[in-house]
């Protein structure tokens, strides 16, 4: 699995987000290299999640792929990456493939 390196948490940036974000708890599953983990969001916005975490961080930087399971609503495949990791999860920027705003529609239309 992943170091939890001291390096890995930015708990002393200060927070400014530029998109709303909503607390949102789907299914989430998590694929970095060969690593696959079924895990919850905490939060999403239309440029990215914020996903609980039960195992050691994932470095940093990593591409992810991730499939998001809005209730009552087909999955969403996004690409993305390992934007920031915190004690309590990490937060993924989608950076998306195909037809990204469709995608980013596709999530923020089911966390309202």
């Amino acid at each position: 699995m992943w170091s939890s390196g001291g390096d890995a948490t930015l708990g002393d940036v200060q927070e400014h987000r530029r998109y709303t974000r909503v607390a949102a708890t789907w299914p989430v599953t998590v694929r970095i290299g060969d690593h696959v983990l079924r895990l919850q969001t905490v939060n999403l916005s239309a440029h990215g999640v914020k996903v609980g975490l039960d195992a050691a961080l994932p470095p940093v930087g990593a591409s992810a792929q991730l499939r998001l399971e809005p209730p009552g609503a087909p999955a969403v495949d996004v690409e993305a990456i390992v934007w920031r990791a915190d004690d309590d999860g990490a937060a993924f920027f989608f950076i998306g493939t195909g037809d990204d705003a469709g995608s980013r529609s596709a999530v923020t239309s089911h966390a309202e």
